[in-house]
C-alpha cells in the first residue's frame, strides 16, 4: 500500500493547496521587509520568533489592583509584578494575592493567583516569576520559572508544551559557531515529573565555504513522565526518545531553507492478558507499556521575518504526535477512569495513521507577531493552536490573545466547527487588553480558560479547568 493511499485526490489537494497558498503569501509578504545583519541559526531563530510571542511576560512591570472572577467567584486581586534587570541577568517576581471577602468558616481568605491554597512548594515558588540569563536565542540561555509554548527540536515529541505557570527549568547551549549544543527542561521545580532534552551536532561543518554536506547536522531527544497516570499507583512511565537529521539546503543572513527527518519511538499504553492484568492490578496498574514508532519528513523556510514549515507523518499503532504539547498535562489529569488502554483520551489505533503538520510564524509589522499550527492525521481529530501578540500598533493599546484546542470534533457529538469553538477540556484561551490611560497608569481586562493545579482528597496533584476574568488598574514600570 503506498504512502497516500490513506487520502483521497481531493484530501491530498486541500493539503497541498492551503500548504502552498501560506509559504506563497509568506514569501510575497516577507520579501520587501529590509534584511537583518544577524546570521541566521535555524533552531534559535525559531526561538527568537517565539520569545517575541510568548505570553509569560506580557503583564510584566504592573503594580495595582482589581478584581478577578473565577468560575463564578469573586475575589479582590493585588498584584505586584516587578522585572529587575541586571545586564543579561533578568530577575521578575510575580507576587499576586487574591482576598476571598465571602470565605467562610475554615476557609481561607488569601489565596493564591489562580485561586490555590498555600499550601504545595509549587504554589510558593510562583511567587518567583521567572530568572534568566540571557535569551532564548543566545548561545547560552538558562531560565527559571514558567514554561510556555516550549518546543524542542522540529516539535515531533514536545511541541507547544505548558507547564501552567508552575516553576520549571530550561536551559540552551550553543557553541559560537553552532556546531553542536543542547536545549533542556524541567517541568516543575517543586514537583518533577517531565523533563529531558535535545543535543545536536553538525560533525562536518567547517569555518567557511559550507556546503550542503557541510552542514549536515544529527541530534537526538530523550523526553519521559515518570508519572503519566495519576491514578494508579507503580505505572510505567511515558518516555520517548528521537534521532533527527537535517540538512540546511541553503542559508544566507536574509533566507534559510532546511530539509530534515525525525523518527521517534514512545512507550504507550495498552490492553493486558487477563493473568497479566491480575498481576499488574497487585502492584497497581492494569495496563502494559508498549513500543510505537512515528516518522516526520518535513521541510523548513525561514524568512527574515517569518517562518513556514511543513512535514508528512506516518505513525505506527498507538503513537501520539507531539504528545507533549499544550494541553497534555490537563489531559492526563482528567483521564475518565484509570488503567484504561488509551492515553489522553486517543485510542491506540489499529492501522498506521498519516497526514500533515504545518507551522507559521510572522512578523508582519515590527508591533505584531503571529503564530499558527495546524495538523490532521487519518483516524484522529484535528489540532490548532493560534497566537497573536499586538504591542502600541494603536498609541497606549497592547493585545494578546492565543487559543489551541486538541481533537477537534471528536465523538461526533458535534461538528467540527461546533467543537472548534467549543472551550472544555480540551482547549485553551486567552485574551488580554492592556490600555495606557495616563501613563504610567494601565488598565487591563484579561479573560481566560485555563488549567490550575488541585489536590484531590486522595492526595493526587493534577490540573482542573477554570475560566477566569479579571479587571485591573495599575501602575506600569515600562514607561
Amino acid at each position: 500500500m503506498s504512502g497516500l493511499s490513506f487520502f483521497s485526490n481531493a484530501e491530498i489537494q486541500k493539503y497541498l493547496s492551503i500548504s502552498a497558498t501560506i509559504a506563497i503569501l509568506s514569501f510575497f509578504l516577507i520579501l520587501p521587509i529590509t534584511a537583518q545583519d544577524e546570521s541566521r541559526s535555524g533552531p534559535a531563530e525559531e526561538d527568537r520568533a517565539l520569545n517575541e510571542i510568548g505570553q509569560s511576560d506580557f503583564l510584566s512591570g504592573l503594580y495595582g489592583g482589581g478584581l478577578t472572577f473565577i468560575d463564578g467567584d469573586a475575589y479582590i486581586q493585588l498584584q505586584l509584578q516587578p522585572d529587575i534587570p541586571l545586564g543579561k541577568v533578568g530577575i521578575g517576581l510575580d507576587l499576586i494575592l487574591l482576598y476571598n471577602p465571602y470565605a467562610e468558616g475554615t476557609e481561607p481568605q488569601l489565596l493564591a493567583e489562580d485561586g490555590e491554597s498555600w499550601d504545595s512548594p509549587s504554589t510558593w515558588l510562583r511567587l518567583i516569576r521567572y530568572v534568566r540569563y540571557g535569551r532564548p536565542y543566545d548561545p547560552f540561555y538558562v531560565r527559571f520559572g514558567e514554561l510556555d509554548y516550549l518546543t524542542i527540536g522540529h516539535g515531533s515529541i514536545m511541541s507547544g508544551y505548558s507547564n501552567y505557570d508552575r516553576r520549571g527549568l530550561r536551559l540552551n547551549f550553543r557553541d559560537s559557531k553552532n556546531r553542536s549544543g543542547v536545549e533542556t527542561m524541567l517541568n516543575d521545580i517543586g514537583s518533577p515529573s517531565i523533563f529531558g532534552g535535545r543535543a545536536f551536532l553538525r560533525p562536518f561543518q567547517r569555518e567557511e565555504n559550507n556546503n550542503f554536506l557541510t552542514r549536515f547536522e544529527i541530534g537526538v531527544t530523550y523526553l519521559t513522565d515518570i508519572n503519566p497516570n495519576l491514578r494508579a499507583e507503580g505505572e510505567e512511565p511515558l518516555s520517548a526518545i528521537g534521532l533527527d537529521v537535517g540538512f540546511p539546503l541553503f542559508e544566507t543572513s536574509t533566507f534559510r531553507l532546511d530539509l530534515y527527518d525525525d523518527i521517534a519511538f514512545l512507550n504507550t499504553l495498552s490492553d493486558t492478558t487477563e493473568s497479566e492484568s491480575e498481576t499488574r492490578a497487585v502492584e497497581g496498574s492494569g495496563t502494559t507499556a508498549n513500543l510505537a514508532w512515528g516518522n516526520a519528513v518535513g521541510i523548513g523556510f525561514a524568512f527574515t521575518q517569518a517562518i513556514f514549515k511543513i512535514e508528512y507523518r506516518i505513525f505506527g499503532d498507538g503513537y501520539i504526535p507531539s504528545v507533549f504539547d499544550y494541553t497534555y498535562e490537563s489531559a492526563k489529569s482528567l483521564s475518565p477512569e484509570p488503567n484504561m488502554p488509551q492515553f489522553l483520551g486517543v485510542e491506540a489505533a489499529t492501522e498506521p495513521r498519516r497526514g500533515f503538520y504545518s507551522q507559521l510564524i510572522w512578523q508582519p509589522l515590527p508591533q505584531i507577531h503571529c503564530l499558527g499550527t495546524l495538523e490532521d492525521y487519518t483516524n484522529i481529530e484535528p489540532k490548532l493552536y493560534v497566537g497573536t501578540t499586538v504591542s502600541k500598533l494603536v498609541p497606549r493599546l497592547s493585545l494578546r490573545a492565543f487559543y489551541t484546542k486538541r481533537d477537534i470534533g471528536a465523538g461526533g457529538e458535534t461538528n467540527f466547527f461546533g467543537d472548534l469553538f467549543d472551550l472544555d477540556e480540551k482547549s485553551a484561551f486567552s485574551v488580554e487588553a492592556r490600555y495606557a490611560v495616563f501613563p504610567p497608569v494601565e488598565t487591563i481586562v484579561l479573560r481566560e480558560y485555563r488549567f490550575r493545579r488541585v489536590e484531590t482528597a486522595a492526595g493526587v496533584s493534577q490540573f482542573e479547568p477554570i475560566h477566569k476574568t479579571s479587571f485591573i488598574v495599575g501602575i506600569s514600570t515600562d514607561f
